[in-house]
C-alpha cells in the first residue's frame, strides 16, 4: 500500500513557547527520486531449516564462527558443519572473516561437545570451511528475527531527503491529491553506482533510514546456487535507471528556534531541527539557516521588524485594546512569515506603538482601563492605583531600552510619567468628559460627611 508523506506545516506550539522557543522556521525538503533496476532485495520471510536460524545466531554470538565451532556447540559430525556453513554461503547468510582466532578457542566454560580423533583424520585439516566466516547483512537479520529471507533481484523506486541522506519508507506515493499538486521532477545527473553502494551498508545504512527488506547493490551479475552449488539463475548487475530532484511542499525541515532572537538568522540560536511527515518526525542535524528578516506581515500592511524583549516587535500606527497594556499583559501575536518560495518563520510578535503616537496608545490605555471601573462611588487612592499599575503594566511591556532608540525610550518614559490620576482628571475636564470626577467626589463627600 502507497502512502503520501505530505503533512500540513508544523506550527509554533505553547509547548515550544513554553519551552523558550521564540520562532519555528519551516521549509520544503527536496526529495531525489531514483528507479533501480535489479536491486538486491530480502524476499518476503519463509519457514527454513531451524539448524540454519541457530547457526546464525552462533555466528551472531560469537561474532565469527568456523565448521570445528558448529562441531562443538551442536555436536555435529565435522562433514556436516562444514556442509551446514557451506549452505550459509550459498544463501549468502555468512562471508569470510578478517579474524583468525574463535571466541571458543581455549574456552573451559560451559558445555562443548568433544571431537573425535577418528574423525578429525577422516576429514582433512585446512579445508574452505576451517576458517572464520562472519555474518552479512541478510545474516544478522536472519540471527535476530529468526527467519531466512532469500535474496532477489527487484526494480525498486527510492525516494532519498536530500537534506539529510535519508530514505523515505517504501511505496511511498506523491500523485496528485485534493490537497497537494504532483511534484515537478527535473532529471539530474546519475551518480555512479559504485559511489552509492555505501549508502546500503553499515553504519551509513542506518543513518540513511534503509528498509530491512533490501540487501543493497550489486555491482556485477551473480549467480543463484541452492545448497548443492549448483547454479539456478543469473541476475544482471544493479543500474540506476534514472535520477530525479524535486522540491516537496509537504515535506518538512522544521528548526526550532530559542533564546536571543535575531533578525539575521544566520546568527539565531537553533535549539533543534527535524524532519516532519506523514510516517511522523525525526530529529536531524541542524544546518544553519541563512536570511533575513527585513518585513512582517501584520493587519494587512508590511511593516519593518526590530527586537522587543526576546521577541519579534513592530511599531504600528492603529490598534486593538488587546495589544494595550492592563492589569494583565496580553499574549504576543503568532504571525508567519514569508521569506523564500515556500520558507516560513512563524514567531510570536509585539506590536508597539510608533513614536508619535505613544501619548495617544497611553491615553487608551486609561481610558480603556476606566471602563472596566465599577459603577457607583469611587475612592481616589483606589482610582490612582488603578492607573499607577497601568504606568508599570506599560513600562514592562514596552521599555526595552537595549532595542529601542534613545529617542523612541524617553519618549515613552516621559508619557508614561505624565501619566497619573490628577493628569487623567484633567484631560477628561477638557473633554467635558466629568463621570470620573464626579464618582471620586461623590465618594469623598459621603466620607466628609461620616
Amino acid at each position: 500500500m502507497s502512502k503520501d508523506p505530505r503533512v500540513l506545516r508544523p506550527v509554533l506550539s505553547n509547548r515550544l513557547v513554553k519551552g523558550g522557543a521564540w520562532a519555528l522556521h519551516t521549509r520544503p525538503v527536496s526529495v531525489i527520486r531514483i528507479r533501480f533496476t535489479n536491486l538486491r532485495c530480502r524476499d518476503v520471510g519463509v519457514k527454513e531449516d531451524p539448524l540454519l536460524v541457530h547457526a546464525t545466531r552462533l555466528a551472531n554470538e560469537l561474532e565469527a564462527i568456523s565448521s570445528r565451532d558448529v562441531q562443538q556447540v551442536f555436536g555435529l559430525p565435522l562433514n556436516l558443519s562444514q556442509k551446514l556453513l557451506e549452505m550459509l554461503l550459498y544463501r549468502d547468510l555468512i562471508q569470510p572473516s578478517l579474524k583468525r582466532k574463535s571466541r571458543l578457542d581455549g574456552r573451559q566454560a560451559g558445555f562443548l561437545f568433544e571431537t573425535d580423533a577418528d574423525e578429525e583424520r577422516r576429514h582433512p585439516k585446512n579445508t574452505e570451511f576451517d576458517q572464520l566466516f562472519e555474518l552479512t547483512e541478510s545474516g544478522q537479520l536472519a540471527a535476530t528475527q529468526g527467519e531466512i529471507r532469500p535474496i532477489i533481484p527487484k526494480d525498486v523506486t527510492l525516494h532519498m531527503i536530500e537534506e539529510t541522506g535519508e530514505f523515505l519508507p517504501l511505496n511511498t506515493s506523491m500523485m496528485k491529491t485534493k490537497n497537494w499538486e504532483e511534484p515537478v521532477w527535473k532529471n539530474m545527473r546519475k551518480p555512479s553506482i559504485s559511489s552509492i553502494v555505501s549508502w546500503f551498508g553499515g553504519t551509513e545504512r542506518k543513518s540513511r533510514r534503509v528498509d530491512d527488506s533490501i540487501e543493497g547493490i550489486s555491482l556485477e551479475e551473480t549467480v543463484r546456487k541452492d545448497d548443492f552449488g549448483i547454479e539456478q539463475k543469473k541476475w544482471a548487475a544493479t543500474r540506476v535507471q534514472s535520477y530525479q530532484k524535486a522540491l516537496i511542499p509537504g515535506i518538512w525541515a522544521s528548526t526550532i528556534l530559542r533564546e536571543r532572537p535575531s533578525l539575521d538568522l544566520n546568527k539565531a540560536i537553533v535549539s533543534s531541527a527535524s524532519i516532519n511527515t506523514s510516517g511522523g518526525s525525526w530529529n536531524r542535524n541542524s544546518d544553519g539557516l541563512s536570511g533575513k528578516i527585513t518585513e512582517i506581515p501584520f493587519r494587512n500592511r508590511s511593516h519593518k521588524p526590530r527586537l522587543h524583549q526576546g521577541l519579534i516587535g513592530i511599531e504600528v500606527d492603529s490598534h486593538e485594546y488587546r495589544d494595550l497594556p492592563d492589569i494583565t499583559l496580553p499574549e504576543p501575536h503568532r504571525i508567519s512569515i514569508p521569506l523564500d518560495g515556500e520558507t516560513q518563520i512563524e514567531a510570536l510578535l509585539r506590536p508597539l506603538p510608533a513614536q508619535e503616537n505613544i501619548a495617544n496608545w497611553c491615553k487608551d490605555m486609561i481610558d480603556a482601563q476606566m471602563r472596566k471601573l465599577p459603577d457607583g462611588s469611587l475612592g481616589r487612592s483606589e482610582v490612582d492605583q488603578v492607573v499607577e499599575s497601568l504606568r508599570k503594566s506599560a513600562t514592562e511591556l514596552w521599555s526595552d531600552p537595549d532595542n529601542q532608540t534613545k529617542k523612541w525610550h524617553n519618549a515613552l518614559i516621559k508619557n508614561l510619567e505624565a501619566t497619573n490620576l490628577d493628569s487623567v482628571l484633567a484631560r477628561y475636564r477638557d473633554e467635558g468628559e466629568w463621570e470620573l470626577q464626579y464618582r471620586i467626589d461623590e465618594r469623598e463627600v459621603f466620607q466628609n460627611a461620616d
